[in-house]
């Protein structure tokens, strides 16, 4: 490395860097990054480039060398459209409808009750005061999420709040998008034909073969395991969805997904897995790992593995879709799909896990079954979990304005802004990275730990070098942007 005497500072914009794979990769806030060699880096430095050069004018144009062409106005404008979310205020609302649950899933992240317990579920009163909160955000955008427990357990209530959201949204007119996280097995044909003719998105859970959902996830309605009577749901809603298809003269997006929850049953088979994907249907895999809420918290010794594990099995994964893509089999793994969207398009992924500050309170709420609100899903989670620090207030007594603006809220913004935390602010992924606070809370008692010690770290960290490294093959680089059309 050059002497520091030979720096030519006031030449230099703001960016950081690292070296990757015998390259130096800078980037900006903005997200504008690009790869230099050993000898051009040097040159940057001293300021030596020759400004007739392409590299000199693209290093310019991205912000990295400061000129008088530079516009304050053009570098906010980026930035803006990166961090765009953050401007807009609320736009994922989470309705808690029941905690009864009819699966004891290993990794459940709430502590859910049985079916049929009393006391557990959301009334309609409570439901349209949360409706009413909801409508109060400044943004443009209002996603109203069912969560459990299994929400279908609760049919009445959701079904009032699809009808009651959408009459408000006469009013309001917002962007309004209504989805529901369920374990497909209490799915019947009035449910659904209710939910797709409402257009409700739908997501459940997929962890693989037989022998690694079955393990995962414990069904009590059955000793014969959750992965059939899932499955029958599944091709149950993937039939509807076809019908409606053929039967509709506009375009419809079928709005089904999947996720998958990685445990340690999980580890010894990434190509099962994806293959089992694209076996039932699917075009896509949204791989995560564990999170330290609810039940997970009993099960480690059991489903845990080491953030190096979880980083192995995804690298593996990843790796086996970038070749079916390569071979014609269009596949995405949507974590990296978001993380790419804020690389190559420069744009905000409105994915909370990748924000900074993160949505605790600003960007997504949650509304539990008896009317308490907090920062988010996670911080209810918490709250099952014995700690009440997150929770922003009740719907039957204070106002949505004094929900978003308080120390709580202040609070998780600045837990989960990475320019506040010691190994973030300087980090060359920066600009497309982001943590969570109440995580960190769980795991370390703090919403400061260090940083560089956690698993969130070393999983992210591997991510984005995963990407940059597949970025500088124009092969790969042609499927990432395809997973962006």
């Amino acid at each position: 490395m050059i002497s520091a005497k030979k720096v030519k500072y006031s030449n230099l914009g703001n960016f950081r860097f690292a070296q990757l794979k015998g390259k130096y990769l800078l980037t900006t806030d903005t997200g504008e990054w690009i790869f230099l060699e050993k000898a051009e880096f040097e040159k940057f430095l001293e300021g030596k480039l020759k400004k007739n050069t392409f590299l000199y004018q693209q290093l310019v144009a991205a912000g990295f060398i400061k000129t008088k062409k530079n516009e304050v106005a053009q570098y906010a404008s980026r930035y803006l459209k990166l961090n765009s979310s953050l401007a807009q205020g609320p736009s994922l609302f989470i309705f808690v409808l029941t905690l009864q649950c009819n699966h004891r899933c290993l990794y459940c992240q709430v502590t859910p009750e049985k079916k049929g317990a009393k006391g557990f579920d959301m009334s309609r009163e409570i439901a349209k005061k949360s409706v009413d909160l909801a409508f109060r955000t400044p943004s443009p955008y209002v996603g109203i999420e069912f969560q459990g427990g299994e929400p279908l357990l609760n049919w009445p209530v959701l079904e009032y709040i699809v009808k009651y959201a959408k009459a408000s949204n006469k009013t309001a007119k917002k962007e309004l998008k209504i989805s529901l996280v369920t374990n497909l097995t209490l799915m019947d044909e009035k449910k659904l034909a209710f939910l797709l003719k409402e257009d409700v998105s739908l997501s459940c859970s997929l962890d693989g073969p037989d022998y690694v959902h079955n393990k995962n996830r414990i069904y009590l309605d059955s000793k014969g395991g959750s992965y059939a009577p899932m499955l029958k749901g599944l091709k149950k809603v993937q039939q509807a969805i076809a019908k409606k298809k053929q039967k509709s003269k506009e375009a419809f997006v079928d709005n089904l997904n999947a996720v998958l929850t990685t445990t340690r049953f999980s580890l010894a088979h990434p190509q099962e897995i994806v293959d089992e994907y694209l076996a039932k249907g699917f075009d896509n895999i949204f791989i995560r790992p564990l999170s330290p809420f609810g039940l997970q918290r009993k099960t480690i010794d059991i489903i845990g593995y080491s953030a190096e594990e979880f980083i192995e099995f995804y690298e593996k994964a990843l790796d086996y879709i970038l070749q079916l893509n390569l071979k014609g089999t269009l596949f995405v793994e949507r974590t990296a799909a978001l993380a790419l969207k804020k690389i190559l398009n420069n744009s905000d992924a409105s994915y909370y896990e990748m924000r900074s500050p993160c949505g605790a309170g600003i960007g997504q709420m949650a509304f539990d079954y008896d009317g308490s609100v907090y920062t988010c899903d996670e911080g209810r989670m918490a709250q099952r979990m014995g700690h009440d620090n997150f929770k922003l207030g009740n719907v039957h007594e204070d106002k949505y304005q004094d929900m978003v603006d308080n120390e709580v809220t202040r609070t998780m913004c600045l837990g989960s802004a990475l320019d506040n935390q010691a190994g973030c602010s300087d980090c060359v992924y920066r600009p497309y990275c982001g943590i969570c606070p109440l995580a960190n809370f769980i795991e370390h008692g703090t919403i400061f730990p260090q940083i560089l010690n956690t698993d969130k770290h070393k999983i992210n960290k591997a991510l984005f070098e995963y990407l940059f490294e597949k970025i500088s093959d124009e092969k790969y680089r042609t499927v990432f942007e395809s997973w962006l059309l």
